[in-house]
């Protein structure tokens, strides 16, 4: 096998490390600067959040596991307003609290990488790697934003967005970029 593009799961399952991960539909699909993307817009005092919870993908995880979030932007910030304005890529999850059988929020995953967007008027490459801490089997959603805009009279232009296994910046493939029926071999890839 090769093991550049395949790990290993805590359960002892094989999972394909450059499968992009991001099936959200498209929404609001436009052309800018010469290339298909979608446009994603905030206004003061509103939030827009489109998000992906990898658990669903990936079912319970270890006490580490890492995922890579990968995509070019634009960002054209017209204002900011004043009740904790935010303009970057977020991820957090909650987890079961059995004292009080409720889920229970565990806050922003540890992160590599600068998630800030900063405006822009040319394509920008942006790269991020998250890393959940959370016991096996505990977990209830691990979820991925790509954008978390909040209180910011913005456009977000978005493309080629790719969430992967592990810490590596793959170039941009369609979900899923690999067909699970097919078998790969030593070499593949």
């Amino acid at each position: 096998m090769n093991s550049e593009m395949f790990g290993t799961l805590p359960d002892g399952t094989m999972y394909t490390k450059r499968r992009n991960l991001w099936d959200r539909p498209k929404v609001n699909v436009t052309t800018y600067k010469g290339h298909e993307c979608e446009k994603w817009s905030c206004g003061l005092r509103t939030y827009y959040a489109p998000s992906v919870n990898m658990l669903a993908k990936v079912g319970p995880v270890g006490r580490e596991t890492h995922f890579t979030v990968s995509f070019d932007y634009i960002l054209i910030l017209r204002e900011t307003g004043t009740t904790n304005p935010m303009r970057h890529t977020y991820a957090d999850g909650y987890i079961f609290d059995e004292t009080t059988q409720k889920p229970k929020w565990f806050g922003q995953s540890g992160i590599t990488g600068n998630r800030m967007f900063r405006p822009c008027e040319d394509w920008t490459h942006q790269r991020l790697t998250y890393r959940y801490q959370v016991s096996a089997g505990y977990a209830i959603a691990l979820t991925i934003h790509p954008a978390y805009l909040r209180d910011i009279d913005a456009d977000l232009y978005i493309r080629n967005i790719m969430i992967t296994y592990g810490d590596e910046d793959y170039p941009y493939t369609p979900a899923p970029e690999i067909d699970e029926t097919v078998v790969l071999t030593e070499g593949a890839g």
